[in-house]
């Protein structure tokens, strides 16, 4: 699985075009175009009875997106890559995941650059509907300006990844995504983690043959990886995921944090739904969510 194509999503935030370049990265590992994607709210210029559609607004709008958008273009043409943009009206939400299958992306790109004061967190309500409903990966781009003192932006490092597994499904597909980045990723923190509840539930015989089957399967993982020249490290872990997952990151200085999600509520939520969403909250490090694969592009 490999990243050639990215849909970047925008409403013109400061500094969005600084965002795209630090991206540029991963041109070694395979990355080819970028579709940039300004979606005008259908609230902002929608019908009602004293006004009717503000045709006008919709359309200052329209052509001031597109000549953002050329210059933009510009400099990821200038980066070897090519580049193309699309502006819709309707549903940001709706939208996003319309055009990411039409354009047949492999990686949206979501998040702001900065927390707000009001959630002190990333994920918006565009980003979590995007989340639960899309088949494609989804990034989570995170900046350090947001911290205190810091005037230049670090792009985000996928040289060091940090990548929890249950061996489930979507997790299968967090590490195809991984070894679809080998051009750019050096160092891979493989990470299961057995729960308080798990502890609960089994013997302690029980628990440790779980360890040897996690500690084997992992280690099949590192021996891939190897392959692809990519050094990897096996680790288990008891506690919780989340604490566990951010714990893991920066004992080992990752730069990326990649897993599987979901995308949904249910049984699998603890492992895979709200924790993966809860870790993208939380993390310092920009995170890659990676939905299991599916014929249907969204639902």
């Amino acid at each position: 699985m490999q990243i050639k194509k990215i849909l970047f999503p925008t409403n013109f935030e400061h500094l969005s075009l600084k965002i795209v370049e630090e991206l540029f990265v991963l041109k070694e590992a395979g990355l080819e175009e970028i579709v940039f994607l300004f979606v005008i709210d259908r609230d902002e210029v929608s019908f009602n009875l004293l006004r009717g559609f503000d045709k006008d607004y919709a359309e200052e709008l329209t052509e001031s997106a597109r000549l953002r958008f050329l210059e933009w273009e510009e400099r990821v043409k200038e980066a070897g890559l090519k580049a193309s943009h699309v502006i819709e009206i309707g549903s940001p939400e709706g939208k996003i995941l319309e055009v990411s299958c039409r354009e047949d992306v492999d990686l949206i790109v979501a998040g702001r650059r900065r927390p707000m004061a009001t959630d002190a967190i990333y994920l918006s309500g565009t980003t979590m509907g995007v989340l639960r409903r899309t088949a494609i990966p989804v990034m989570i781009y995170k900046s350090n300006l947001h911290k205190e003192g810091v005037d230049i932006a670090e792009p985000p490092s996928f040289a060091r990844i940090v990548l929890p597994t249950d061996f489930s499904d979507p997790a299968k597909c967090a590490f195809e995504l991984i070894k679809g980045m080998k051009g750019v990723v050096k160092h891979v923190n493989i990470m299961n983690v057995l729960s308080e509840r798990d502890f609960r539930k089994y013997s302690k015989n029980e628990i440790a043959a779980e360890e040897t089957e996690a500690m084997t399967k992992m280690h099949d993982m590192v021996g891939e990886l190897s392959t692809l020249g990519i050094e990897a490290k096996a680790n288990i872990f008891a506690g919780n995921t989340v604490t566990e997952t951010l714990g893991c990151q920066e004992d080992n200085n990752a730069g990326c944090i990649v897993m599987g999600t979901t995308g949904k509520h249910g049984i699998m939520e603890a492992w895979l739904g709200s924790a993966s969403h809860r870790v993208a909250e939380q993390s310092p490090v920009t995170v890659i969510l990676v939905p299991l694969n599916r014929d249907v592009c969204y639902m």
